[in-house]
């Protein structure tokens, strides 16, 4: 259920003309996994959530974010059950997915003000499962981004269509 990454070393390389050399910066993850079966209605629901610290030089600017966090949510409640096109048991499923994200956690030092570079987005579906290890999903995504001065989101939507083959 839980899966942290503590204390996780990454390495850069800098190089230039005369002189190559690795810097060591550090990365830490912490990230909680649920999920769930509600019994009554076989509903399924999975989620996730992650903090970021990243050890970001101090003469990088402010947008380079060294706090992020985020997740998401995605709840599949099952609406036919039974043998579709040959297939035994396929399942259509109905969906929806919440999503959040802030690549840069915190205030500006000269301001205070927040900064913000956030997402969110809403993806209600439809998904065809012709068995347990293949799906098929087609997405409504509404989604919202703030840039880093949080000026007015820009809103998107798009149809996604997406298969994915299970191991």
């Amino acid at each position: 259920m839980f899966q942290p990454l503590i204390n996780k070393v990454i390495a850069a390389l800098s190089c230039s003309s005369f002189l190559c050399f690795t810097v060591f910066r550090q990365l830490n993850v912490f990230a909680i996994d649920f999920n769930t079966t509600l019994p009554e209605l076989n509903t399924f629901i999975t989620g996730e959530w992650a903090w970021i610290n990243i050890d970001v030089p101090l003469t990088y600017s402010q947008q380079i974010g060294s706090k992020q966090q985020g997740g998401f949510a995605d709840f599949v409640q099952p609406i036919i059950k039974r043998n579709i096109l040959g297939w035994q048991n396929a399942t259509i499923n109905l969906a929806c997915r919440l999503e959040y994200v802030d690549w840069n956690v915190g205030r500006f030092n000269e301001t205070d003000e927040n900064i913000g570079d956030e997402l969110w987005s809403i993806m209600p579906g439809l998904s065809f499962r012709p068995r347990p290890q293949t799906v098929l999903r087609a997405n409504y995504r509404i989604q919202s981004q703030k840039d880093l001065l949080v000026n007015p989101p820009s809103r998107t939507a798009a149809i996604q269509f997406a298969t994915r083959p299970f191991a």
